[in-house]
């Protein structure tokens, strides 16, 4: 892990927390504890998980990495710091989105309507 790496999640972390105060939520501040984790702590979260708890057209969030073991066939959007690159395609190929938690921030300021998956 770059320190440039670990600097963009600790300003995305800040950036969280600025968020959640703005708009008296707790949740973005909850979401920057779990993501100031070191690397090797992240949850990873497969895809069959991610199938199995979410619906079609369903907002989930994952405070780590999403890897491509299982299959998705919902459309869902996927929120998260990282994807490996079979994860992507295979939420794209259900008719997904695979999205950053700052995107994700920048949509929905409030943190309502999602699901935390990890």
């Amino acid at each position: 892990m770059g320190v440039n790496e670990k600097d963009e999640r600790e300003r995305l972390a800040l950036d969280m927390k600025k968020t959640a105060l703005e708009n008296d939520s707790r949740f973005w501040g909850d979401i920057a504890k779990r993501i100031r984790k070191s690397k090797d702590n992240l949850v990873e979260v497969n895809i069959g998980k991610i199938s199995r708890f979410a619906t079609s057209d369903d907002v989930v969030l994952v405070p780590g990495v999403v890897l491509g073991s299982g299959r998705i066939e919902e459309p869902v959007k996927v929120a998260a710091l990282y994807f490996s690159k079979s994860a992507r395609s295979k939420i794209e190929d259900a008719g997904g989105k695979a999205i950053t938690l700052r995107e994700l921030m920048g949509e929905n300021s409030k943190g309502t309507k999602v699901k935390i998956i990890g």
